[in-house]
């Protein structure tokens, strides 16, 4: 049998071909190519890496400046009241420590050998006076004598209490929580009485900067007095205030020692670091001026420019227009604009749009001229 063949001359089979052709690209046309798809998909853009600065407050001409060291408040140096062998210690410098912890202990051999001479006294006396005190009643000893027996008893058992008394102290117990910031000596090692063995600083008591201040400026200073210190590894400046003013000079430099006492108690800062130390006098203008590196500034048109500003919660940034000051070695002087702790890039601005991500990847101090 022949094919079915239409007017067109398509045979059946030709027919079917047709349609199904048809189909599919009316299926095309529903759906556009992938190509297409994913270039109206939106692509987020990658963070990119930059280095950032903190906003910081310059320093001021009525800023009284000086370096100091941080300390606890209360640092306590710890020795033994007799002397001897040192024995053992139960603590290393650095170590954090309960008060009444047991921390070093002397060699008891010589002391308990004191205290067992010292007893058999007491016990002599004793029996002196028990000999005595019927030889009395019956006229074969004097009253006088028995006085005296009583009074060596007396002076046996005060003898015996005190060496018991420094038994007692042949052990260093912690007066204190806090922690060990140095010991001065070795296990085996015979130490006088009294010489500092250990140092304890009581963690309680809170850290302080003890720093030199010259006669011209301490005169100017006032308990309460606020401050601001830079501490090394801390990006931004410590707020602190005036707790104590020595009453009187260091004879050798005429500087007097003025203590800050740091206002955030979490801070972990070790005793012995160096700070920068810019105290306010009260009843002295608060400046307005900040700080930021000379790299931040974007552009420039007279005494305006621009820089760009890191959102921390968002991790983009955004062009801001600030009034300069003048120059501070490498950094530039704000005079409105920027507030102090903001962030703003100090590299790679050049290659970011409003908006952009970024990754701050380093963290740029200040050179001098905050605080």
């Amino acid at each position: 049998m022949r094919p079915f063949t239409t007017s067109k001359g398509l045979t059946l089979p030709g027919l079917n071909l047709l349609a199904l052709t048809l189909a599919a690209v009316a299926g095309l046309a529903a759906f556009p190519p992938l190509a297409a798809r994913a270039e109206t998909a939106p692509v987020e853009q990658p963070a990119r890496p930059v280095a950032a600065a903190t906003v910081e407050r310059a320093a001021d001409a009525a800023d009284i400046r000086g370096s100091g060291l941080v300390a606890y408040k209360r640092e306590v140096v710890l020795s033994f009241k007799i002397g001897g062998v040192v024995q053992a210690f139960a603590v290393d410098v650095g170590d954090q420590v309960a008060a009444g912890q047991t921390l070093a202990t002397l060699d008891t051999g010589e002391i308990d050998a004191q205290w067992r001479e010292a007893d058999a006294n007491v016990e002599k006396a004793r029996r002196d006076v028990a000999r005595l005190s019927p030889l009395v009643g019956s006229g074969f000893a004097s009253q006088a004598r028995l006085d005296d027996a009583r009074t060596a008893l007396q002076m046996a058992i005060a003898g015996r209490d005190t060496v018991a008394f420094n038994r007692g102290l042949a052990v260093i117990k912690a007066p204190a929580g806090g922690v060990i910031l140095s010991r001065d000596v070795e296990s085996g090692q015979i130490v006088p009485a009294g010489l500092g063995v250990l140092a304890l600083g009581d963690i309680e008591s809170g850290r302080v900067v003890k720093v030199g201040i010259a006669d011209r400026d301490v005169v100017k200073l006032r308990l309460g007095d606020g401050a601001s210190v830079r501490l090394p590894g801390i990006e931004a400046p410590a707020r602190a205030h005036v707790t104590r003013i020595a009453p009187k000079g260091d004879p050798r430099t005429g500087a007097f020692v003025v203590e800050l006492a740091l206002d955030d108690t979490s801070l972990q800062v070790p005793s012995g670091l160096v700070a920068d130390v810019a105290i306010r006098p009260q009843g002295a203008a608060e400046s307005k001026v900040v700080m930021i590196p000379a790299s931040a500034v974007l552009e420039g048109f007279g005494a305006e420019g621009s820089v760009f500003v890191v959102d921390r919660k968002t991790s983009t940034v955004s062009r801001r227009r600030v009034v300069f000051g003048p120059l501070a070695g490498e950094n530039v002087t704000i005079r409105s604009g920027l507030e102090p702790g903001e962030q703003v890039v100090s590299a790679g601005a050049g290659y970011l749009r409003e908006g952009d991500r970024v990754l701050v990847t380093d963290q740029v101090a200040l050179r001098g001229g905050t605080r």
